[in-house]
């Protein structure tokens, strides 16, 4: 019998900036050793780690290697795999009609293929770790919004390829769920000039705020833990009661 490693080993993408660089913080408190996937130029801005508990890898995920890379760092530095979050993403706004072929694709080679690749390739280390589990980060976007058409058709893929992730991986001891954040007060929220919106939004929501990285993160650290042992295929949505079917 495989002794019981001392500290969780997961993966996350996405992982030193916004919700990513929450994740990361929350898993390394709580005892975990990370691998900090994100893209080069970002991580080689970060520079090298500080804490032996993280490993940072540069990654384009849109690359045909990029998996396989990961896989092979995620034995080599952790010796196996007990968790993994999808978190990368990118926005795209424009109407439908202004809505670029180009620009459709790389949002859903980012937000959705990639994911779809690298829980593919990681599936055989998932399964021989302890309590694995798979967690997806969508968006409240899955409900749909104007003006974001790519954004939200990946974060709906995203869920569905969730809920069948948990009926495959199921039989293999490995869990997957989704979390789908509202309004997260991230860099993010500039980046899109969805902030004013946002803030909005926040005043007349059931918990009037914009939500923190950290309540995401705590989410997901749940999700990956134990105490979540028989919850798989479900999507929690982060959003102060913004969507509330």
């Amino acid at each position: 019998m495989n002794a019981r490693p001392t500290r969780r080993r997961v993966v996350v993408t996405g992982a030193l900036g916004g919700i990513g660089a929450a994740v990361t913080a929350r898993l390394l408190a709580d005892g975990a050793h990370v691998v900090a996937v994100d893209r080069p130029d970002v991580v080689r801005r970060h520079g090298a780690s500080t804490d032996a508990a993280v490993h940072h890898l540069g990654v384009d995920l849109r690359d045909a290697d990029a998996p396989a890379e990961i896989a092979r760092h995620c034995q080599h530095v952790l010796g196996g795999l007990d968790g993994l979050v999808n978190n990368a993403g990118i926005e795209a706004r424009a109407t439908l009609a202004d809505h670029e072929d180009a620009r459709w694709d790389a949002v859903l080679d980012v937000n959705l293929r990639a994911p779809f690749r690298l829980t593919r390739e990681l599936a055989d280390l998932l399964s021989a770790g302890t309590a694995p589990a798979v967690v997806n980060v969508c968006s409240i976007a899955v409900t749909g919004f104007a003006g974001q058409i790519a954004y939200d058709a990946s974060k709906g893929g995203l869920q569905t390829l969730t809920r069948s992730l948990a009926v495959e991986l199921g039989p293999r001891g490995v869990r997957a769920n989704a979390v789908c954040p509202g309004f997260i007060d991230t860099p993010m929220l500039d980046e899109a000039g969805l902030r004013p919106v946002a803030e909005r939004v926040a005043r007349n929501l059931p918990l009037p705020r914009l939500g923190r990285p950290a309540d995401v993160a705590g989410a997901i650290s749940w999700l990956l833990g134990e105490d979540a042992g028989y919850v798989t295929g479900q999507s929690v949505f982060i959003d102060g009661g913004m969507n509330r079917p």
